[in-house]
This record gives C-alpha cells, sequence and structure tokens, in this order.
C-alpha cells in the first residue's frame, strides 16, 4: 500500500517545511530538514519522505517549452528532485563529518525551485527568475500547482497488461493518466521490479536526435527523472513515497517528447539481426580490446552519425558484449568534458555523461533484451555533442605539459585540487588531478576530496550529480581507460559556471551544523 498524501501530511514536519518552503525561507527549510534527522532522530529516508511530500504540488511544469517573442525556450523543472537523489548517492563517498552536507544543499535548494515555468516568465521569485535578472516580487497566490495529485487507477489486467496502459499513457502525454496507473502499480508490490524498470526505459528512450541548434531540447532529463523517482523510491520505502512519485512521475509524461531516435535504433537492429537483437545480451560475451575501446572513442568525437551507428553494429555483429560496448560510451562521454575549454558548453558534455550513467545503470541492473536499442541512443548523444562543439582535438597534453605539477605529493595534490575547481581553474585542476592519479596513490582520497568540494557549490545539483555518475561508473567501467572518468569530474566541476555562485549553505554547514 502507498500512503495517500493526506496520510503522510498528517505529520507536522510536511507543514512546517510546506511553510517555509513556500516562504522561500532557504535557511529554515534545510535547518528543519536538519533538526529532522539529527535532533527528532529521523532516518534519512523518512526526512526525504517528508520534504518530498512537502514540494511536491509546486515543482510542476505543464510543458517543457514555451514560446517567448515567437523563440522556443527551453524549461526543466526536476533539479529539486535530481538533487535529492545525487545527494543521497553522493553521502557515502563524504567523509564522516560532511555527510549531512550533500543533503542539505539539495534541501536549501527547493524553495528556489517552485514554479519554473512562471519564474521564467517573471510571474514568480526564484533561482531560474535570478538567473535572468528578474526581481520578481511574490505574488499573493503562491505557485501555480500544474499538474494536481491523482487517485491510484487499479485497471484489471496482468501485470502485464497494466503496465502496457501505463507505458502508452506516458508516451502519448496523458500525464494524469500515466500518474494514476503507475501509482496503482506502485502499490501492488509484485510489479514493482518491472515498474522500476520501465520507468528507466521510459526515459531512456525519450531523448532528443540532436542538440545541434535547438533550444528545445530534453538533454537527457527524462532519463534523469526516471532514475531519481526510483532511487529515492527505495530510500524512502515505496509506501512511503508519495512525495517522490507526485515530484517526478506525471513530468514523465509532460511534452515534448522524443521518440524518433529509440524508432530509429528500432529499425536498426530489426534490419541487422533476425530476432531485432533480442537475444544479444545473453549471446554477446566478449568484451572489446584496448585497441577496440580507443578507435570507438576516437569514431565518437570524429566520426559522423551514420558511421558511429553502423559501428555499434558491427560491434553487435562481432560478439561485443553489451556492457562492454556502454562502458566504451561512458569513456567517450568522459571525452567531451575533457575537450571542452569554453565554460558555457560544458552543459553539452555533462548531460551525455549523466545521461550514458543512467543507462549503464539499468543495463547492469536489468535483465531487459531491449537493452541494445539504448547503446545507439547513448553513442549518437555522444557524438552528437562532440560534432556540435567540433571537439576533434584534445587540449590535455598541453595543459599537462603547461601546469607541471607532476613531482609533488599525493597530499598536496588534494590540497590543491580543492583550490583549483574552487577558482574555476579547469585546466589547472585536470592536470592536479592527472598528477595524482599518475602518483599511484588511493582512488578513495581523491573522491573524497572532489565530493566535498562538489557540495560547498549552492542551487546546482548538476555538481553533486556529475562526481556521483563519474564514481560509480569508476567503479563499474570494464576499460582500460577509466582512470579518465575521474579527470572528467574535477574538469567539470571546475568548467561549469556556478549558478548563481553563492556558498551561503556550506558556510552555515560550518558554522552550526557541522559538529551537531
Amino acid at each position: 500500500m502507498i500512503l495517500s498524501r493526506d496520510a503522510i501530511s498528517q505529520d507536522k514536519a510536511v507543514g512546517q517545511l510546506t511553510e517555509a518552503i513556500l516562504q522561500r525561507d532557504q535557511p529554515r527549510t534545510a535547518d528543519l530538514f536538519f533538526q529532522l534527522v539529527k535532533r527528532d532522530g529521523r532516518s534519512m529516508g523518512e526526512a526525504v519522505s517528508l520534504v518530498a511530500e512537502a514540494e511536491a504540488p509546486f515543482v510542476q511544469v505543464p510543458n517543457h517549452i514555451n514560446v517567448r517573442d515567437g523563440v522556443i525556450t527551453l524549461i526543466n523543472n526536476d533539479h529539486t528532485i535530481l538533487g535529492l537523489r545525487a545527494s543521497a548517492s553522493l553521502t557515502p563517498y563524504l567523509p564522516n563529518e560532511y555527510r549531512m552536507l550533500a543533503m542539505l544543499q539539495s534541501v536549501w535548494y527547493i524553495p528556489a525551485g517552485l514554479d519554473i515555468w512562471n519564474q521564467l516568465l517573471g510571474r514568480y521569485p526564484g533561482r531560474y527568475a535570478a538567473m535572468k535578472g528578474m526581481n520578481v516580487p511574490p505574488p499573493d497566490d503562491g505557485p501555480v500547482v500544474w499538474n494536481q495529485d491523482q487517485e491510484p487507477i487499479v485497471e484489471p489486467g496482468t501485470i502485464d497488461e497494466r503496465l502496457y496502459q501505463h507505458m502508452i499513457a506516458t508516451m502519448s502525454g496523458d500525464v494524469r493518466r500515466s500518474f494514476g496507473l503507475f501509482l496503482g502499480l506502485a502499490a501492488d508490490e509484485a510489479a514493482r521490479a518491472r515498474l522500476r524498470d520501465q520507468l528507466l526505459f521510459l526515459g531512456l528512450i525519450d531523448v532528443q536526435d540532436t542538440i545541434i541548434n535547438r533550444k528545445a531540447r530534453n538533454t537527457g532529463h527524462k532519463a534523469l527523472r526516471a532514475r531519481a523517482i526510483v532511487d529515492l523510491a527505495d530510500l524512502v520505502g515505496w509506501e512511503r513515497a508519495h512525495g517522490v512519485f507526485y515530484t517526478g512521475v506525471p513530468d514523465m509524461a509532460v511534452g515534448p517528447l522524443y521518440y524518433s531516435a529509440y524508432d530509429a535504433a528500432c529499425v536498426t537492429l530489426a534490419e541487422a539481426f533476425p530476432d531485432g537483437g533480442k537475444n544479444l545480451v545473453q549471446d554477446n560475451r566478449t568484451p572489446l580490446t584496448p585497441t577496440e575501446v580507443e578507435d570507438f572513442v576516437r569514431l565518437l568525437m570524429e566520426g559522423d552519425t551514420e558511421d558511429v551507428w553502423q559501428h555499434v553494429t558491427k560491434c553487435l555483429r562481432d560478439g561485443k558484449s553489451v556492457r562492454s560496448i556502454g562502458d566504451t560510451i561512458q569513456i567517450g562521454a568522459a571525452e567531451l568534458i575533457l575537450r571542452t575549454t569554453v565554460p558555457r558548453k560544458f552543459t553539452d558534455g555533462q548531460h551525455p555523461f549523466d545521461y550514458c550513467n543512467t543507462a549503464n545503470y539499468w543495463m547492469r541492473g536489468s535483465s531487459n533484451a531491449w537493452q541494445p536499442r539504448i547503446l545507439y541512443l547513448m553513442a549518437n548523444f555522444v557524438n552528437d555533442a562532440a560534432r556540435s562543439n567540433k571537439l576533434y582535438s584534445s587540449p590535455l597534453d598541453q595543459e599537462f605539459a603547461t601546469a607541471k605539477v607532476m613531482g609533488r605529493s599525493a597530499e598536496d595534490l588534494l590540497t590543491e585540487q580543492d583550490e583549483a575547481i574552487m577558482s574555476f581553474d579547469f585546466a589547472r585542476a585536470t592536470a592536479v588531478a592527472n598528477a595524482y592519479l599518475q602518483t599511484g596513490a588511493d582512488r578513495d582520497a581523491l573522491m573524497s576530496t572532489v565530493a566535498v568540494t562538489a557540495c560547498k557549490f549552492q542551487d546546482d545539483p548538476h555538481n553533486q550529480k556529475i562526481s556521483h555518475s563519474t564514481f560509480e561508473e569508476y567503479a563499474h567501467n570494464t576499460t582500460h581507460l577509466k582512470d579518465r572518468l575521474l579527470l572528467a569530474t574535477v574538469r567539470q566541476l571546475a568548467g561549469w559556471p556556478k549558478m548563481p555562485g553563492e556558498r551561503d549553505c556550506y558556510a552555515r554547514f560550518v558554522r552550526e551544523w557541522m559538529r551537531q
């Protein structure tokens, strides 16, 4: 049974958190969360369940694109739920005294992330309005609730039939029906594993063909949303996850919806394999060789789309394992970041990297026969970003030669790692990380240092998310180039412009919360 919003809201903490959030009081919201855990002894999962219930109605949007002055504009509204998921996942990498920092940063952000639709229209205050230079007074009626809560829908039929109806409702953009069917399935413990798998799949196939000359693009966020939903449900317990579901599930059906690239992957596999590639997951067992990995990464950076897709098909025909191909494409996603030198362009490497992480995460935990189709979407996303930014050569050799940090002690390099990232010197940050890795010192110490640095940044959960994506893939990657994943995260943290750039939450953490 899934506890309803009314049932969870009987806890007075939901009302307190809701009041603080609607007053856009970031310090109070974070302090209430902190006291739930530290003073009241609530588990992290229970506290997340309560804050998710408080925020859920106010972080919805009616569409992911709008039109201003005849020009398409993009609206992403999921940073609050992405932040909670990333923080929960990154926490184990933090030293004990910093364990609450990641989650407090994500909770601190929530009051600034309400009603993004109206923020971008200059009708509601928050982070996005501030980014656009708008000083918006709060409206009397508060944030708009664009998607209402729904009652569970339980229709007759088998689990297979009900899952199919949920899939069709989501892909057709029927937000209310999709959400209701999801709640009905989530209440059935026997359906949860399959529902989890399907939600991740629906997120992964909803990705654009190209980012080149596009403003209306979801940048792979549907996949990231789907993972946030299911991972947080696992954290808080599915019975108490209504707020998580209300925050994220309606948005899975919000348009625009992109399935053209997935359609092409289906056609490609149907033409290449008599069974459409359904047996490749179990039949293909051979990993790519180091030379094949390097050649594949080079093709992702320098080749055209047709050649990349043909190469994925060739690898599958040659018996290469789905996991090995996915791990190699992840290295290609890291290479996007490592070749980027323009700060505002780091977003074009970050999003394929996080998307590929979610795809690999899904494939590692799933037996779904449709996995090979996702490889084409991963490769397409990486190659498209490389072509969009003309990332045909690497600046690293020159940067490493200029930095002159080789020969330093591992301890000194860890100190400078934090300093280089916090000063946004991406070339030096990457060189320092490389020098540290060359010493052969403990990778865990580097990841711990980077995790703390990532959690110093405020109001942009991508900082924590890219760090966890990197660490998770480093733990699972089967290629000889896995160290490049660790280089990518420090370069991304140092390179991506921080918005709006305040560090109030970190300062308060050190001053008040750190040692309680």
